[in-house]
């Protein structure tokens, strides 16, 4: 009985392969081999597939952006340049033909293909129908032979369903959209408004989650109209109404560094202030967060 099985299983394995032509490097994963991983974090969803010989696909998301897909190689025999997209089916469903869905960039890197977010929701869209996205590309030593990678169905619902579980605890920030930020003030204003705190509260959620942020430096600048002893007291009554959301919603207070320099010339974004869009850059309060 088990060798029946063994037997059914290696079959059904060669019924999975994407059709390959003569002279090509095939690689995909085999029926009984095809395994999604799922790695969840608030900072990053991943699902891959391991591609034997080949290396992985990967379905990527990090918090603050959308999902993307590349494939990681061991060493890639892709050449530079273009690589023809195809949604193949399983040799189980006959019926159905190999569809071109387009091309795609190659490089000569251990990343050989990086896909936007349209090209990605299109190859998970011909996933979910069953159907194994495969990308051809030429080899870099020679123009008679192909490379060939092919992205399985199998076992695939149940890791999407792990992947939608982890994106629903997502940070709404990465740390790149929020290392430099900025808050722009109203003349006149002091206090924060909604898309002020909006924007601080989303800061706030990732430092509470990353405990390798060390230090948040708020800096106030003002425009240049006015009298110079009343911008400098601007500066300081807005970068410590910052300060104090912070404290406030419970960021440590030692990791917050406050600073305030009015009009100082050498930090005006728009040195010659000519119209009110100028002194409104130039009327701001800035964050920097730096990390261990």
């Amino acid at each position: 009985m088990k060798n029946s099985l063994k037997f059914t299983l290696s079959l059904v394995s060669l019924l999975t392969a994407p059709s390959v032509q003569p002279g090509n490097l095939a690689y995909y994963a085999d029926f009984d081999t095809s395994q999604w991983n799922v790695n969840a974090s608030v900072f990053a969803c991943t699902m891959s597939q391991t591609i034997p010989r080949f290396g992985e696909a990967v379905f990527y998301r990090q918090a603050g952006e959308a999902l993307l897909f590349h494939l990681e190689a061991l060493q890639s025999d892709m050449a530079e340049g273009r690589a023809l997209m195809t949604s193949a089916p399983p040799s189980w469903r006959q019926g159905l033909r190999e569809l071109d869905i387009g091309y795609v960039d190659v490089v000569r890197s251990t990343r050989p293909v990086s896909l936007n977010e349209t090209q990605t929701r299109v190859i998970l869209a011909e996933i979910f129908k069953g159907m194994m996205p495969t990308l051809t590309r030429r080899t870099w030593y020679s123009d008679q032979d192909s490379v060939q990678v092919a992205v399985s169905p199998v076992n695939f619902q149940a890791a999407y369903r792990s992947y939608e579980s982890c994106t629903r605890d997502l940070l709404p920030v990465n740390f790149g959209q929020i290392e430099r930020s900025t808050v722009f003030w109203s003349s006149g204003q002091m206090s924060l408004d909604e898309q002020d705190r909006a924007m601080l509260d989303d800061i706030i959620l990732y430092v509470k989650a990353d405990a390798s942020v060390y230090s948040i430096q708020i800096n106030g600048f003002t425009d240049t109209a006015g009298a110079s002893r009343d911008n400098l007291e601007n500066s300081r009554l807005r970068a410590f109404a910052v300060h104090e959301y912070f404290v406030n919603h419970g960021v440590e207070e030692d990791i917050l560094e406050t600073r305030y320099f009015g009009e100082t010339a050498e930090y005006l974004i728009v040195p010659n202030e000519r119209t009110a869009e100028d002194r409104n850059r130039n009327r701001r309060v800035t964050l920097l967060l730096r990390r261990r």
